[in-house]
């Protein structure tokens, strides 16, 4: 009996070091494979954005179909990667670093694991809604009679009527536009629209990972949604007041019968608002004007689109970073094209692996000079994670914000006149008020738009929110998180949602934009008990409306 006992417990103890040395093996087979995948996918990320950026606006047919039988082949590669991660059983791997990155290879295979469906019908959805804002399909208010030298030439709504947005104080006018491009585009931004719902979640299925897991993978964050909703309860107060303001003063100008002083800002007015932030017709212009804003323009006239980079590439090395080499600025720096030289030009940058590449915009004046602050710190971002394996370049949770808070110590009076920009401007504190202010406008009243967008996708996708009725759920949340109303009854068949939540879907960039206050409200604290205390828009809550 005590030998049969005995060898019982032999045997169980080799069983139990065998499962320990094959748990141990499939641990080292998995690490060697994520160092080889990480790799692969550095090589095939290259080749992507290679290929993207040598695009030109003349690239004949030939061009281009050999460009995109390149990315074919690529993203069946990067599938092939996704589907070796799938093999590996996580209940077996032990290191919680091992466990986490072969989750994220396994989700590189992204809407490629789609196949020729992405290619075919997938891509050409998400083109189509860019396109909603660029189509010029919208005939002028009154047959142009408001337009200059009363030109009736249909509209695109950006940047056509973003600009008249941007200048006009009729509500009609507005609110004619606001309509307008919504139901001439109802058809086809509902059926792209749901056809990307239907892919998101379809390859979310054959990548075996939670779809809300899928939309939010950019995002190295479990709770990304929760600190959205955390973001929401810190800026209510102030939110709350800001809106007050603006309501209370757009009542005193359209009336009640426009708007109602203790109801839902309406949205053609509310988009009104935000556009005119910096404008000299604002509503905030009899307490803050425009014109004794500081002329930030005239601070860069002298510059170029090369000497903003370089002023912010100065801005970096001053703070202890390696300038940028000089590869980058021969071979993976250029100009957009002319096709890019419309309204409000932004900067490609391809930034998903240490090897950047940067298309930039010719465009000079002192917002670009910012957004170029923001753009470099993507690239030094990238490149200071050289050492780092792939699956840490496909997260959005640091250099966004990282970018946002260098603009914001790039904007400060002290600096603008330290690099000798401003050397002849004297801030005052009226003055930096009045910056202070139209910057609350401009960042504060877009916050719950973007947790909006969030929320209406974070509901398709998981199944919470019926399609038929999304619409009217959209509606609920402006009410609820924006204090926004449509600026008339909206049939539950409509899709009301403004042309920038169709931006960016592939990459679900929105979500950013809440993301970046928490990370900047916690750089700001230490500045809110300073004498800069200007530099931060958090500032706002001190202010008592």
């Amino acid at each position: 009996m005590r030998r049969r006992l005995f060898s019982i417990v032999i045997f169980s103890v080799i069983a139990w070091i065998n499962d320990v040395n094959a748990a141990a093996t499939k641990q080292s087979d998995a690490t060697k494979f994520i160092s080889d995948a990480s790799t692969r996918y550095y090589k095939l990320y290259n080749k992507i954005a290679e290929e993207t950026y040598s695009s030109t606006d003349d690239d004949d047919f030939n061009t281009i179909f050999s460009k995109l039988t390149t990315v074919k082949r690529i993203a069946a590669e990067l599938v092939t990667i996704s589907e070796e991660a799938s093999d590996y059983d996580l209940e077996n791997i032990h290191d919680m670093q091992v466990k986490t990155a072969l989750r994220n290879l396994r989700r590189v295979g992204e809407l490629f694991v789609l196949g020729e469906d992405y290619f075919s019908s997938v891509l050409i959805n998400f083109a189509a809604l860019k396109e909603l804002s660029t189509d010029k399909d919208i005939e002028p208010y009154l047959g142009g009679a408001y337009m200059p030298s009363q030109d009736d030439s249909s509209l695109a709504y950006y940047p056509d009527i973003q600009k008249i947005f941007q200048r006009s104080n009729d509500s009609d006018e507005l609110k004619y536009y606001w309509e307008t491009w919504r139901e001439k585009n109802l058809v086809w931004s509902s059926v792209n629209f749901y056809t990307i719902i239907e892919a998101f979640q379809k390859a979310a299925k054959i990548l075996d990972i939670p779809v809300l897991e899928f939309w939010f993978r950019c995002y190295n964050n479990k709770e990304f949604l929760r600190e959205m909703e955390r973001v929401m309860e810190d800026i209510k107060p102030a939110y709350k007041e800001l809106h007050a303001f603006i309501r209370k003063e757009l009542h005193e100008k359209y009336g009640g019968s426009v708007v109602n002083p203790r109801g839902p800002i309406p949205d053609h007015l509310f988009q009104q608002v935000r556009e005119q932030a910096w404008q000299a017709n604002s509503v905030i212009e009899p307490y803050f004007p425009k014109a004794n804003l500081p002329p930030y323009d005239s601070f860069v006239a002298h510059y170029d689109a090369k000497d903003m980079i370089d002023a912010a590439e100065n801005f970096y090395q001053s703070l202890g970073f390696d300038g940028l080499d000089k590869e980058f600025y021969e071979k993976q720096l250029k100009e957009q094209d002319e096709s890019a030289d419309n309204g409000d030009c932004r900067a490609d940058i391809f930034d998903l692996t240490p090897h950047v590449y940067m298309k930039y915009c010719k465009k000079v004046e002192f917002r670009k000079f910012l957004q170029v602050h923001g753009y470099l710190g993507r690239l030094h971002y990238a490149k200071e994670k050289h050492n780092l394996p792939s699956y840490f370049f496909n997260s959005y949770d640091l250099e966004y914000p990282v970018g946002e808070a260098v603009i914001l110590s790039a904007s400060t009076p002290k600096h603008l006149q330290a690099i000798g920009l401003s050397k002849n401007f004297q801030f005052s504190d009226q003055i930096l008020m009045n910056r202070l202010f139209r910057m609350g406008i401009h960042t504060m009243l877009n916050i719950p738009l973007y947790f909006v967008h969030t929320k209406v996708m974070t509901d398709l996708l998981n199944g919470t929110v019926e399609i038929e009725r999304i619409n009217k759920h959209y509606w609920e949340l402006m009410v609820k998180y924006a204090g926004v109303e449509p600026p008339s009854d909206r049939p539950e068949s409509a899709i009301d949602f403004p042309y920038n939540f169709y931006l960016d879907m592939e990459e679900n960039h929105q979500t950013k934009c809440v993301s970046n206050f928490s990370h900047i409200q916690e750089f700001c604290m230490p500045a809110l008990i300073s004498t800069h205390a200007y530099i931060c828009f958090t500032f706002i809550q001190k202010v008592r409306i």
